[in-house]
């Protein structure tokens, strides 16, 4: 691995900190659980299953406990360009940029794993609390290894979106991303094409931005993290 990049790593897993990042997850989790089990009163038979299915993704975990977990980790790691530049790493030789991208590395990792464990104990709590005589199964409507690339993609998105935002605006930046992302995320116009939201929701199922297809929804989110990301980096100078 290039050294800036392994630097930047080690950097935003410190900035994190371990008690912190473990408090954030067991809260998110506990979250998402409890949400599962709120559900899982209004399971019916198989048609209701698919609705709460769809609930639990496009609402609690995708739509509430992700954004927010990824918004805090952003609070938590900082990242404005006074502070990339005075990092020890940064003002001992390491390519700034490549520093910069490396930070990145370990909350998209952390936020890929807690969103893939949010939506399977989401599915799993309201599942096993329904009635077992329904015999329902998991990924009714959305399969379980698509579930784990939209949290891929979700982690990637939302983790370059608000490291774009906090170094162009600093906190207030960041949480206009998050607004943004709840209100215009929230359509299926033109105006919802810039925000993860909107395409995350088409892919568990909801309305897609402009009718495009799930290939073309995926397509956008990846698209969208590296624009995010290359906005990032061109803003960090060498």
């Amino acid at each position: 691995m290039n050294p800036s990049l392994r630097h930047g790593f080690l950097d935003g897993q410190r900035a994190l900190g371990s008690v912190w990042l473990g408090t954030a997850a067991v809260a998110v989790l506990l979250s998402v659980g409890l949400a599962g089990l709120m559900e899982a009163q209004a399971i019916g038979g198989a048609d209701s299953a698919r609705q709460t299915e769809l609930r639990l993704l496009q609402g609690a975990t995708f739509g509430l406990v992700v954004p927010l977990f990824i918004f805090c980790l952003s609070s938590r790691l900082g990242g404005d360009l006074a502070e990339l530049l005075g990092s020890r790493w940064a003002r001992y030789g390491a390519d700034r940029r490549s520093f910069a991208l490396g930070r990145l590395g370990f909350p998209a990792l952390a936020a890929c794993v807690i969103a893939a464990l949010g939506a399977v104990l989401a599915l799993g709590s309201s599942i096993a609390s329904s009635d077992p005589a329904l015999a329902l199964s998991m990924g009714l409507t959305t399969g379980l290894w698509p579930i784990l690339a939209i949290a891929a993609l979700a982690s990637a998105s939302y983790v370059t979106g608000f490291a774009m935002a906090q170094l162009l605006g600093g906190a207030f930046g960041r949480g206009l991303f998050l607004v943004g992302d709840w209100l215009l995320g929230a359509g299926t116009g033109v105006t919802a094409l810039p925000w993860p939201r909107a395409h995350l929701r088409a892919l568990l199922g909801g309305d897609a931005v402009l009718g495009m297809s799930d290939l073309q929804t995926s397509g956008c989110l990846l698209a969208l993290a590296l624009s995010y990301t290359l906005l990032y980096a061109g803003k960090v100078p060498r």
